[in-house]
């Protein structure tokens, strides 16, 4: 045989081998419809027919949920899905070494998410507080583009069982596919609240009553003032101070002497309970006395003395 016919056969035999390969050049990303990930989704393959038809249509893996993702190696289709249906010498791989395949979804935007989570506040906030003055709602955490199924699909938004309407609060967004939730997640908001309190206009001094003129109320954000401050004038007018007080300072319940709730001489409403029956009667304080004190007061009528218990401002009952 000469060397022409030998180097025929040759080059015929090259081409057999070849002509029996695949290439396959594998992306660095794709994105699938949720479900499973076929080969010819990830990757470009050109080569012999019946080898390209067997291993495209091969079954690498899964994406179950819209925007969730995963990785495929290289050395994951070689060590295992090719030699299902094919001789690995067929293939030749080249490209990069993993495809990152992401599910297909829309995306919710965080300010979608605040609305939607705004629209959930409403619907619990008290109907006597008023939205942007007594109330606003911020969410400067919301995530920003979740995932959502492509072709629709329903979010549904819990605020928390514990929720005051007032400061950091908590929401859980439920995202599904159908009847199934594909996601979960806990939002953190703030409902900051706003409130009339009392404002010192000028300096009071210890041992020194308060009076309407010492103080004016002022329109205040409250969401994280952690004092008891006065919110109403008749909660200071009256109380001495118990220390120094500045000029523009809120003025705090604290700072001021607990108000009696009777005082020497005052016309009291007495109460005593005969079984099922309540009587009442009138009687006079014999001294200044805080709620849930026992003093001393004079029947109007008899001129006896009684002793009670200071149930709230002018009121007692009778000591069983």
């Amino acid at each position: 045989m000469g060397y022409g016919v030998i180097l025929a056969f040759f080059v015929v035999g090259i081409q057999a081998i070849f002509a029996s390969q695949v290439t396959i050049v594998l992306k660095s990303q794709a994105e699938v419809e949720p479900g499973v990930i076929r080969l010819e989704q990830i990757a470009d393959i050109k080569g012999d027919k019946d080898i390209v038809n067997r291993v495209s249509n091969l079954e690498v893996g899964k994406v179950a949920a819209p925007g969730r993702k995963t990785r495929i190696t290289e050395n994951a289709l070689k060590g295992f899905f090719i030699k299902s249906v094919t001789n690995r010498e067929n293939v030749v791989f080249s490209g990069a070494k993993f495809c990152d395949v992401t599910a297909r979804s829309k995306l919710l935007t965080a300010d979608s998410l605040k609305k939607l989570l705004l629209n959930e506040v409403r619907s619990q906030m008290p109907a006597n507080l008023q939205e942007d003055k007594d109330w606003k709602f911020s969410a400067p955490k919301a995530p920003n583009n979740l995932a959502t199924p492509e072709r629709g699909g329903k979010i549904l938004v819990n605020l928390s069982p514990q929720f005051k309407g007032i400061g950091q609060e908590m929401a859980t967004v439920q995202i599904f596919d159908g009847n199934r939730v594909i996601s979960k997640h806990n939002v953190p908001f703030v409902i900051h609240r706003f409130e009339h309190v009392a404002e010192l206009k000028k300096n009071v001094h210890r041992g020194e009553m308060i009076s309407e003129q010492d103080f004016k109320m002022v329109w205040q954000e409250t969401t994280f003032q952690k004092r008891k401050v006065i919110k109403k004038p008749e909660e200071a007018i009256g109380r001495t101070a118990i220390r120094t007080l500045r000029s523009n300072e809120l003025l705090v319940d604290n700072a001021l002497t607990t108000p009696y709730a009777i005082r020497e001489g005052d016309v009291v409403k007495l109460f005593a309970k005969f079984g099922e029956s309540v009587v009442q009667i009138n009687a006079i304080a014999q001294k200044n006395a805080f709620e849930g004190q026992t003093i001393s007061l004079r029947n109007m009528d008899t001129g006896k003395g009684i002793l009670a218990t200071v149930s709230g401002q002018g009121e007692a009952w009778i000591n069983p």
